[in-house]
């Protein structure tokens, strides 16, 4: 088959989705969308040429190449398997391609799903912004046999720069690992914002030091606007996600064996901003949410919510924690 000629099928058309479909067809490559809601599907579509399909089933059962790009390893799983989901339609030997952030078990699973169907199966989370997305700039983190990356190779380098990084659940686990050190990062800028800002240092000025040293990168420099204008700067990455995917990487650390963790810290806070409201802001609110709570009567800013220790695989502390704290964020529309 010619790389031009390869078919795509695309379930879920969110913010990073419905990015990733436009530059797919921007390529020149044949592809037909399915999302949950339909009428973001349409959207999608108007946009960008893309062929709509009212189920998965009915996406996938021409293409070469499937990629799902969902909210969590649920919507995956579901998506897959439902009666009227992507391996019902699918041919034999067809690519199943994983771009959500749903960490190693679930990425275990939809492999074993596709397997037992015929089909082939990588874990390729991406990573990188919307704006990231739209340039065919984002980096993927394939998980699987080389083989089957090397077939799939002209779709996924049509999205951004591929890095085969082991067998089956190894790139869900490195995304949650980079996603970990991303929401670790940003929660500790959220905070130091707040401190620079309570002794007269704006949040421009702070960003012009950052940019002026070693610590500037990538991410501050495409996420200046959300923490120095939030208010005109469109949510590109909910603070509900990130929980989801914090509550991931303090499964992925528990499975380690951890004693201790930063991330689990990060973890708790974003759960109190949630608490308060903040899920469906953008993940730089955490700054508005230090600031809302500083100096709050009652608020103690500590790890110790009843029953639980802020440690890893200590006594009396359960690993299912971080495997049930994905289960706050809700399939995205």
């Amino acid at each position: 088959m010619s790389e031009r000629l390869l078919r795509v099928a695309f379930c879920g058309t969110g913010r990073m989705g419905a990015e990733m479909v436009g530059v797919l067809t921007r390529q020149g490559f044949p592809v037909t969308i399915w999302n949950r809601t339909a009428e973001r599907a349409v959207a999608t579509a108007g946009r960008t040429g893309a062929e709509v399909a009212p189920t998965p089933a009915l996406a996938g059962k021409d293409a070469d190449v499937v990629i799902t790009m969902l909210t969590d390893g649920q919507a995956v799983l579901r998506t897959l398997a439902r009666d009227d989901g992507v391996l019902a339609g699918v041919r034999e030997g067809t690519i199943v391609v994983d771009c959500s952030t749903i960490g190693v078990h679930a990425a275990r699973e939809a492999a074993e799903l596709c397997a037992a169907a015929g089909m082939r199966f990588l874990d390729c989370p991406v990573s990188g912004s919307t704006a990231v997305a739209r340039e065919g700039r984002l980096g993927l983190m394939a998980g699987g046999d080389p083989a089957v990356i090397h077939a799939a190779r002209p779709v996924l380098a049509a999205l951004g720069t591929v890095v085969h990084v082991g067998p089956t659940g190894a790139g869900a686990a490195a995304k949650v690992a980079v996603n970990a050190l991303l929401h670790t990062f940003s929660t500790a800028l959220s905070e130091c914002l707040v401190t620079a800002r309570a002794s007269g240092v704006s949040a421009d000025s702070f960003f012009d030091v950052l940019a002026a040293g070693v610590l500037w990168n990538r991410f501050l420099d495409y996420k200046r606007p959300a923490f120095t204008d939030p208010a005109g700067t469109q949510v590109a990455f909910d603070l509900g996600t990130a929980t989801k995917d914090l509550g991931l990487a303090v499964t992925a650390g528990d499975d380690a064996g951890l004693q201790e963790s930063v991330v689990r810290r990060a973890f708790e806070l974003h759960e109190h901003a949630l608490d308060d409201g903040f899920g469906t802001r953008d993940m730089a609110a955490m700054a508005a949410w230090f600031a809302a709570t500083a100096g709050r009567a009652g608020h103690s800013g500590t790890a110790g919510r009843a029953g639980h220790s802020g440690t890893a695989g200590r006594a009396g502390h359960s690993a299912a924690a971080g495997k049930g704290a994905p289960g706050r964020a809700t399939e995205r529309k």
